[in-house]
């Protein structure tokens, strides 16, 4: 069995952070150099993430001899610190938008200068992904990301659902609508104003309206990013500062889940010049079926397959 060690350290804030380092059970002199990787959690789950979905993930990275760390952040879990938000949402858009990078510094600052690390691989699920990347425009140490349904929208509009669905949800709404049809309680929410009318309106209209093409954004990445709608406009730079550099990124989605078509619509066609010259330094996969947590044991055995197939070939 790996060796798990308690460990803490604390943030810019001040705040004490808890988590664990867990180590190989045996360390080979080519595992020296290997990164280490850190593990950052999604939204408001602790370190072991939704359904101790890190858990197998750090089993499978121990196993291929890296160092993991995972750890709460501040105002969550074990560590200290709290949060002022009354709402959720709100709650997600401030991670959307960087709140937990100094976090993440702290804890590579922690692992430099404590256990000797000079390389790092970021990793999480939704918006540990998204911290993953911000963190890495800011630490060049980080030299891959494993990242498993990266969020490129920000949650500050979810109390308009029919704003800023993407044309593949807006698909799968319509088709849902009509089998809803059939179904008295589906008329009875209708006509008693509970339903989400500019949604129907919304899916339905596609039927009738074709799309008009969408400019590409401009082909310079140190301009200002034009705002697509709720499309985080903070993604696109640090991502492209990331591979700018180099950097080799695991992009895992599920395919049940809306980050999928939001990362294809608002992020991949637009941009899909500028990332062009970067295609080597990208694997993309869509689990099939999957949903937002890979709640499954075959989703995630698929997530652990792929990413031990992308380690030992960018860390052989």
């Amino acid at each position: 069995m790996s060796e798990v060690l308690p460990v803490s350290f604390r943030n810019q804030r001040g705040n004490m952070l808890f988590g664990s380092l867990h180590l190989p059970e045996t360390t080979q002199p080519q595992q020296k150099d290997l990164p280490v990787v850190v593990l950052l959690s999604p939204g408001v789950k602790m370190r072991v993430g939704p359904g101790r979905l890190y858990v197998p993930l750090t089993e499978l990275l121990n196993s291929q001899g890296f160092r993991v760390l995972r750890f709460d952040f501040f105002g969550l879990g074990d560590s200290e610190g709290d949060l002022s938000e009354t709402v959720l949402a709100d709650v997600y858009n401030n991670i959307e938008v960087g709140r937990y990078v100094d976090d993440t510094l702290a804890a590579l600052h922690w692992l430099s200068t404590e256990h000797g690390a000079r390389r790092f691989v970021l990793g999480g699920l939704c918006g540990g992904a998204i911290t993953a990347i911000l963190a890495a425009e800011r630490d060049a140490r980080v030299d891959s990301l494993l990242s498993i349904g990266m969020t490129v929208t920000l949650a500050s509009n979810a109390a308009k659902p029919g704003q800023y669905l993407t044309r593949a949800q807006l698909d799968d709404r319509r088709r849902r609508y009509l089998l809803k049809m059939l179904k008295p309680e589906a008329w009875l929410r209708f006509l008693t104003f509970r339903s989400e009318y500019d949604v129907i309106w919304k899916s339905l209209k596609r039927v009738f309206i074709k799309d008009k093409p969408v400019a590409a954004p401009p082909v310079s990445t140190t301009q200002p990013v034009e705002q697509r709608g709720n499309a985080n406009p903070l993604f696109p730079k640090a991502y492209f500062a990331f591979l700018a550099r180099g950097g080799k990124a695991l992009m895992l989605f599920s395919e049940r889940d809306r980050l999928q078509s939001e990362y294809e619509e608002k992020f991949a066609q637009p941009y899909a010049a500028q990332l062009a010259p970067h295609a080597a330094q990208i694997e993309q996969h869509v689990i099939p079926h999957a949903n937002h947590v890979l709640s499954f044991r075959e989703w995630q055995e698929q997530m652990l397959g792929f990413s031990r197939a992308w380690l030992a070939r960018l860390y052989a």
